[in-house]
């Protein structure tokens, strides 16, 4: 992970969406920071949810809505 980010653990359990909150709210402070969410590293000053998604499950979130709701 890049230096300049304050590094933060993302809670056991935690959701995209939560991560993803988590890391606006870094943003909002003018604080960068990055976290580990599945393996796929996300950071504050470009994250939005549809590109953490598609970072992490290869689909939009609303793809990945529609496919919940199939099963």
């Amino acid at each position: 992970m890049d230096k300049q980010y304050k590094e933060i653990k993302f809670l056991l359990g935690a959701s995209i969406d939560e991560a993803v909150d988590e890391l606006l709210y870094y943003k909002a402070k003018g604080v960068p920071a990055c976290g580990e969410f599945n393996g796929v590293i996300l950071y504050s000053d470009t994250v939005t949810l549809d590109d953490a998604y598609k970072a992490i499950t290869g689909k939009t979130k609303d793809e990945f809505d529609a496919c919940l709701k199939e099963i």
